[in-house]
């Protein structure tokens, strides 16, 4: 028997803003996850869930040197030219929802 696990494979990114920060991404969503983005009410909101359930984890600390929270608030203090690089990341692994049906 075979158990069920979290097969996704992580790649790593650097942001353009902050070179030393590293970026860890899943290749894909779960299920579940893409599910839940049919939740969302605009585009804006899809793309802070794709990249909340994508990302990892990621290097940013809070004032506390805390491990940063990956949130719609911290995803929306990234720069423009970031949050673009890290949704063109993910589009990469989520080419699949865009394909046309199989014929039969």
């Amino acid at each position: 028997m075979t158990k069920l696990f979290d097969a996704r494979k992580v790649n790593k990114v650097k942001l353009l803003s902050y070179p030393d920060v590293e970026v860890e991404m899943y290749d894909g969503l779960l299920t579940e996850e893409i599910g839940m983005l049919n939740k969302s009410d605009n585009d804006y909101d899809r793309g802070i869930e794709v990249l909340r359930f994508l990302i990892k984890s990621w290097s940013f600390v809070n004032e506390k040197e805390e491990a940063l929270e990956v949130s719609k608030e911290s995803l929306g203090k990234l720069p423009a030219k970031d949050f673009m690089f890290l949704m063109e990341s993910a589009t990469k692994s989520l080419d699949f929802l865009g394909q046309p049906k199989r014929k039969s």
